[in-house]
């Protein structure tokens, strides 16, 4: 066959590689491809405050109406869509998303970001030229009109950075980390003290690193909860029972194969963004997590 030919196989073979990579991810959440391809959507649209019905959904997420009735029924049988009556048209329901459907989504989307960047690597990642120029090819075989944005932006872009967009890169950003570290049997928290023993150590005792912990305002670990936390990675032999405290030989060899398989997912998380624009990000957070401890923080 001719290269010149070979468009319509080529973007079938992707499509195809893409469904398939997407169902083995989104699988551990208890999604299909398609499912994530429509509760992604429902997600956009309610997280601008609308509660769509069937058709609007459908009509978002370029699907035909009966295989989206499908899909919410499945949806929401795994509780993680509701369905209410509309408040004028008797013929229709009006969609949302359950807390654990949210939760779900959010952790849902991290994962296919992801795989996005895996997907684009070979062209140079999400922010390159060459994947932008993919992008604009791929609207004109559609026949988007110029400018018109396609569906994952209109989900992902809104005017301003607001709490619910830091609330939203945190969970999503937390999910991925839970997932990458799930097949060690480690959650985050534990991952994060593994972090502090190592970078803030060595704690002469184990009351002053579970006096730290919860002093994280990150962490949402009470006193309690971060002695327990210490206590049950001594007790799994990660941590060493005695001071001062520091992670036993296989803590540290766990921890450094974890700490290598969350340095190459991170750099697939930043890769192709803009050093500037990375800076900024980092300037505003840093703004915005001292603003809320101070306005947290009793005044003298």
């Amino acid at each position: 066959m001719d290269d010149d030919t070979a468009t319509g196989r080529l973007l079938w073979h992707v499509t195809l590689r893409w469904r398939a990579a997407v169902d083995r991810a989104v699988a551990p959440l208890g999604l299909t491809h398609a499912q994530y391809s429509l509760i992604a959507s429902l997600y956009g649209l309610t997280r601008r405050g609308g509660q769509p019905t069937q058709r609007e959904l459908a009509e978002f997420a370029e699907l035909e109406p009966i295989y989206v009735s499908k899909l919410v029924r499945a949806l929401a049988d795994s509780g993680l869509v509701t369905r209410t009556a509309h408040p004028t048209d008797a013929r229709a329901v009006q969609l949302g998303l359950t807390e654990q459907g949210l939760q779900v989504t959010q952790a849902a989307i991290g994962v296919v970001h992801a795989l996005q960047h895996d997907l684009t690597q070979p062209i140079g990642g999400p922010a390159s030229p060459r994947n932008r120029q993919l992008i604009a090819i791929l609207k004109d075989l559609l026949g988007a009109p110029p400018g018109q944005p396609d569906g994952s932006q209109a989900m992902t872009t809104t005017p301003t950075l607001t709490g619910q967009d830091v609330a939203e890169a945190q969970g999503a950003l937390g999910a991925l980390l839970d997932h990458v570290l799930a097949n060690a049997d480690v959650s985050g928290t534990e991952y994060v003290t593994f972090r502090v023993i190592t970078a803030r150590g060595p704690w002469a005792t184990h009351r002053d690193l579970s006096s730290y912990l919860a002093g994280q305002p990150q962490l949402r670990l009470d006193p309690q909860a971060a002695a327990a936390l210490c206590a049950g990675l001594v007790q799994k032999g990660l941590v060493s029972a005695g001071e001062p405290v520091a992670l036993t030989d296989g803590g540290a060899r766990l921890f450094a194969d974890l700490s290598e398989t969350v340095r190459r997912t991170t750099t697939d998380i930043y890769a192709g963004l803009d050093p500037a624009d990375l800076a900024t990000a980092h300037n505003v957070l840093a703004t915005l997590t001292d603003r809320a401890r101070r306005a947290t923080t009793p005044a003298n």
